[in-house]
């Protein structure tokens, strides 16, 4: 048996990933719109960077709206958030959660769910 040279600690992690951060909105907004409206994250790499996709989506109409996208590398932070056009660095999860806050909150994003929910009832 070859010799175990990793400490005994590796698998011992208590971080929370920006991704984890977003799938916890995105079921938020379903609670709050029972199901009708939801947050879906899907993520992609690209070399070394990870890049998470949040869209408000219609699960019964089949439809998602990309609100915003947030890469970062495997330390999470920095990590960078692009919304309407602005490119954000965010240097913490503390500065993450502030300004996901700013953004899930900001007239854009009431705009984008309330039309949808009207698409949903009709």
């Amino acid at each position: 048996m070859p010799d175990d040279l990793w400490p005994s600690n590796i698998a011992d992690s208590n971080l929370t990933t920006p991704v984890t951060i977003l799938k916890e909105q995105g079921a938020l907004l379903g609670e709050k719109t029972r199901q009708l409206v939801t947050g879906e994250v899907a993520t992609q790499t690209t070399g070394n960077l990870l890049v998470h996709y949040f869209y408000i989506a219609a699960p019964t109409l089949n439809y998602k709206f990309e609100l915003f996208t947030i890469s970062h590398g495997v330390s999470f932070y920095p990590c960078t958030l692009r919304y309407l056009n602005n490119v954000t660095q965010l240097k913490s999860e503390s500065e993450f959660k502030d300004k996901l806050k700013e953004v899930l909150a900001s007239q854009h994003t009431l705009n984008v769910v309330h039309s949808i929910l009207a698409q949903v009832r009709s």
